[in-house]
This record gives C-alpha cells, structure tokens and sequence, in this order.
C-alpha cells in the first residue's frame, strides 16, 4: 500500500487480527498518568505499565510526541531485545527509556509542556496506547515595587497612582494581590475614585508568562501610616500555591492641619536662669511654617517664626512669666478649624538681697556687730548666714560679739527656696576689724649648737590699717606673704654672740600702735643640750631653758645631800672630814655654778663638769 507509513501499519494490524482470527482474540491494557508534573529545568520520569492477557513470542513498546507540525511522531522504541531513540528528532539527545519501559526526560523545557503517548504491540494479541500531559512549572521572579514617590494630596477627588508590582518570567501565569497594613485590598480592574487595578498579563518569546499590576488608590489622611505591598503568586505541582511578598512602603501625603498642639518641653517648676523649651506641632503635612508670639495684657507681641516649631527661651527671668501663642499658617485648612493655641509659664525667682551694711562694715578689736539680710521672691525664701563653708546663722539675722583679727572676712547671706531645688541667691557683706597690730607667736628654732648656724625667724601679724613690719636687724631682706587675715614676715639669720646677747625684734606699726616681739637665741653644745621636761617649749628663750636646767641640777644635788645624811644619823654610813669637806665644796660649787648659767654659757658646761669631781680628795662612802 503506497503512502501507507509504518505508525498506519501498526494500527491497522490489530484490525487484520481481528478480521482474519476473531476467535483468538487478546487483550492489551495500557496505563499511563494522565497528568505528569515538573519543575522547569528538572528530570521527570513518565511511566508506561501495559498487561497482555496471552504473552506472545515478542511485542514493542513505542514512544509518541506530537510535533510542531501536529505531526505524532515516534521518540524511543523498545522490544525484548533492544532499546532504540529515534535519531533526528528534538528529543534524540533527551530521552531514554528505562527496563519497565518508563520515559525518562532531562532538562525538562518549556517546549516540552505537551501529551506524551506511550503505544505497545503485542502482534497477533493487539495493541494498546495511553496518553500523558505533561506540565512545566516555573517559579516566577517579583521585582522591585515601583513606588509613587511623588507627594499625594488627600484633597484630591479622584484616584492617583500608587505603585506598580511586576512578576517576570513564571509558568503558568501568577497573580498579583495587593495588601494595606497587612489586609487584602479588595481591588478590581474597573475603574472607580476610590480604588481600581489596571492589570497586564503578557508571554514573553520564551513562553514563560509575565505579569504587572498597578494600584490606584484615593488615600486619605489615615493613610500616613499605612504601609503598602504586593503578593505574588504562582502554582507548583501537586497543586501547591506559592508566594512572595514584596518590601513595605508608606506614601507621602500631603494633608491640611486639623489639630494643633502646644506643649512645654522642659521640666516644672521653671526657675530663673533654666533653659525653656515650647514645642508647636500641626498634625498636617508637610508641616506648616509657626509663628510665635507673646500675649502682654491683650497685647501680641511677635517672638518669631520657624519652620521646627520649637521656641527656645534662655534664659528666662521672672520677665520671661506670662502667656505664649502658637499660630500654624496652614491655607489648605478649613476656616473653621482653630489653628492657635495658646500656653502660659510662670517663672520661679529671687530679688537680689538686701543687706544691713550693705557692703562692707568696719569694727574696732573686740567691738560687737550685728548683720542683717532681707530677701523677697515668688515665694518666701529661707535666710541663713554663713563664713565660708560654716553655718553661722539659720535667720537672716547674724549677731556678731568680742571680734578679733580672726573674725575679719566676708560674710554670705544665702536665700533658697527648698521646694525649687537650685533655685537660690547669695550676697556677701565683707567685714573689717580695725585696731593695733597683734604679733602672734610662731615656733622657732631658738637654740643652735655652733656659731654660725642659720635660723628663720617669723612674724604673724594681724591689724588694720595693714601694718607695716620690720626687723631690728639692718639689710636683711624679709619674705612677705598674706596669710587669710594675717600678713606674714620672714627671715633668715647667722646665728653670732652679738644676736644671743642682743636677740632679733620684729615690730608692725599702724595709725592705731605699734607692737613689737623679741626673738631670744642661744648656743647648746648638741652633746650638752638639755633634754626638756614635756610641755615645756622652746620658744620661751635661752635663759628660761637656762634656769631650768639649773633648777633640776639643784634638786639633784641637795637629794644626794639628804640621802648621805639621812644615812649618816641611822649609823650606816661612816665618813671622815674629808667627806664633810667634799659635801660642803660641792655645795659651794653648785652656787656657783647657777650664777655662771646666768652670765656665760661655756662657764655653765664647765660648772656641770666641776659639780660631778668635786669629791676625788676625800675618801669616799
């Protein structure tokens, strides 16, 4: 049969079968899926389970494809024997088939989204075919939402653009939902002032299918916090329905003011010398510029204008008290919509204080004073007195008695006010002791243990007039230093016989007197000085440590004479004249020995040294 090609043959010898033998008839049952699924990009496996009732010697399994011409065309074919792929076809380099027939397809393409028929000839049994769809799924790709950045305005009547969502490359075609603060919008493509979606689905040349939806939408002033987003959504197979959400956005609008708020920012109670912040906000937007102003008895007085709204006042004193007004320029606004508003402060102070003496008060030495301190403000301060960091006074009233050098200086009224923490004042009177200089006594190394040796010497002087010092010594150069109200003289000098004999004197001198005090020097041997008794200074001069140290020799020497007495009279001790002699020389030599401490201090060593061998000639006890 010319023109009869070999698919037609093998379709119509089941019919000769039947025709020729219709009392051996067998059964062929071919199952195939009626759907297959896959990824694009994936391998899928297409199977082929067939039954024949009456297994013949041989039977060919064949697979078909529908081609670009509509033409069935066979792929892979397969008997007990062999397995073939047809060559020159488009899936010669795709396909295979495996051991239980199956189709096996790599790198599944879009192209390949069509009906597979899996065909088996069992000969004189019959043959049988089945078909399967398969279907090709891409995951589509959402781009950036393309927002209007663009100001909106609320007062528009109609609909304005509010962002366009794409979905790229995707099979089969995916949806586009949008969403407001999280919940559906429930949009649709026919156009409205309110809310409408202008759509576009569109194939692109890879067959792949891309989406655009864009969302008009009247927004209203609530809108200012809303935030936008798209939902894009595509199947995969076993009927699962995926999505991906594109980043949020807001819009910006522009809205008329319909409320007005004027607060103060800094914190209560305001005193004076604090920084005070107001702070004027209009709900519109953008916002509108402000003016400030001060209200003084039905009078507005302008402050200034900015666009932050902020009126900054540093800093504030009790003229800072009173009402201020915030008015926002906003002409979109209805005129019936109140746009000022207004706040009032008051301000925490104290007056300066008022002191009795004012200033400065002068006293005579020992003379009594009585200082005095008014102070008024917002409410009644508490008064004190103090000198430097010591409570003299919990009034404003200090009384003064018996003042000395010391008691001169400044004296500080303070005002506080304690339930306004930091809010206080002070003023200071300074207070002035006059009279004749007073030399206060400084220690001083009195005593050296050769000639020649430097001592200092210092003069603490308090008075005022601030007196005038010197020193008996010509040509010496004093040091002068204040100290609090004292003034201070110093001095270094040799120490010579001619300055133990005459001593140094410091003198001060002013309109009121003059006072004068002897510095007293003296040479002791370091091997022969005296060690004194506690308590006793040495500021008390050379001829005081003198006495005193013949006084102890005295009370020494006259215990030893009572003791060798008392021995004497009980019998115990036996002595010649000599012994008499020697007592009674020792004696002689004490008193001796007190007028030459008196006169020259060598002598006195050399009187202690004769006091302690008076008795070598005599015999001895």
């Amino acid at each position: 049969m010319a023109g009869t090609s070999e698919l037609d043959l093998w379709r119509i010898l089941p019919l000769l079968h039947l025709l020729f033998f219709p009392g051996c008839f067998a059964e062929v049952v071919v199952s195939v899926p009626e759907d297959v699924e896959a990824k694009l990009g994936s391998n899928v496996l297409i199977p082929c389970t067939h039954t024949i009732s009456e297994k013949p010697h041989n039977y060919t399994v064949q697979w078909f494809v529908t081609d670009k011409n509509g033409q069935r065309r066979r792929i892979a074919y397969r008997d007990e024997r062999v397995r073939i792929t047809d060559a020159d076809t488009e899936y010669t380099e795709k396909v295979s088939m495996d051991q239980d027939f199956s189709l096996k397809i790599t790198g599944v393409e879009l192209t390949d989204e069509r009906i597979f028929y899996c065909q088996v000839m069992a000969g004189p049994a019959g043959s049988s075919e089945g078909m399967a769809n398969l279907k090709v799924y891409a995951i589509p790709e959402l781009q950036d939402v393309k927002k209007n950045v663009g100001t909106l305005s609320v007062t528009e009547s109609s609909a304005s653009e509010i962002g366009t969502c794409v979905g790229k490359n995707g099979n089969p075609a995916p949806k586009i939902t949008w969403y407001k603060n999280g919940k559906v919008l429930p949009a649709t493509t026919e156009r409205s002032d309110d809310m409408y979606l202008v759509s576009r689905t569109v194939k692109e040349a890879s067959g792949l299918y891309s989406i655009s939806s864009t969302l008009y939408l009247r927004p209203t002033k609530q809108d200012k916090d809303s935030k936008f987003n798209c939902r894009l959504e595509y199947w995969m197979p076993q009927g699962r329905m995926e999505s991906v959400d594109s980043e949020r956005f807001d819009l910006k609008l522009h809205y008329y003011t319909e409320n007005v708020n004027f607060e103060l920012l800094s914190p209560s109670p305001i005193k004076e010398g604090d920084t005070v912040t107001l702070r004027c906000q209009a709900d519109g937007f953008p916002p509108p510029p402000y003016d400030f102003s001060r209200v003084l008895d039905d009078i507005t007085e302008e402050i200034k204008s900015n666009q932050e709204g902020l009126l900054v006042l540093e800093p504030v004193t009790k003229a800072s008290s009173g009402t201020y007004r915030c008015q926002t320029l906003d002409f979109d606004s209805p005129p019936e919509i109140l746009l000022t508003k207004d706040i009032t402060i008051s301000v925490n102070y104290l007056d300066p204080l008022v002191l009795e003496p004012s200033k400065v008060a002068t006293v005579s030495y020992g003379g009594d004073l009585e200082l005095s301190c008014f102070g008024q403000g917002s409410k009644p301060p508490v008064l004190t007195w103090k000198k430097g960091k010591e409570l003299l006074s919990p009034s404003g009233t200090l009384t003064l008695t018996s003042l000395n050098y010391r008691s001169a200086g400044p004296y500080t009224c303070e005002a506080s006010v304690p339930e306004i923490p930091g809010l206080h004042r002070n003023q200071s009177v300074r207070v002035i002791v006059e009279g004749k200089p007073q030399i206060e006594e400084k220690h001083y190394k009195s005593h050296v243990s050769t000639e020649g040796e430097n001592v200092t010497l210092t003069c603490l002087v308090f008075g005022h007039p601030a007196p005038e010092i010197s020193w008996s010594l010509p040509g010496v150069q004093p040091s002068m230093s204040h100290s609090g109200n004292g003034l201070t003289s110093t001095i270094t000098v040799e120490v010579t016989q001619k300055l133990i004999q005459s001593g140094v004197s410091c003198s001060a001198s002013n309109s009121h007197g003059t006072t004068q005090h002897k510095f007293h020097l003296f040479i002791v041997p370091s091997t022969a000085a005296p060690s004194l008794p506690p308590g006793v200074n040495q500021q008390q001069g050379g001829s005081s440590i003198a006495i005193i140290a013949v006084i102890i020799s005295v009370l020494v020497l006259l215990l030893l004479v009572g003791l060798f007495y008392f021995l004497q009279k009980k019998g115990k001790l036996h002595c010649g004249k000599s012994e008499k002699k020697s007592l009674t020389h020792k004696e002689a030599n004490t008193n001796e020995l007190a007028v030459e401490m008196k006169t020259d201090k060598r002598q006195e060593h050399r009187g202690l040294l004769a006091s302690g061998g008076g008795g070598r000639s005599g015999d001895q006890c």
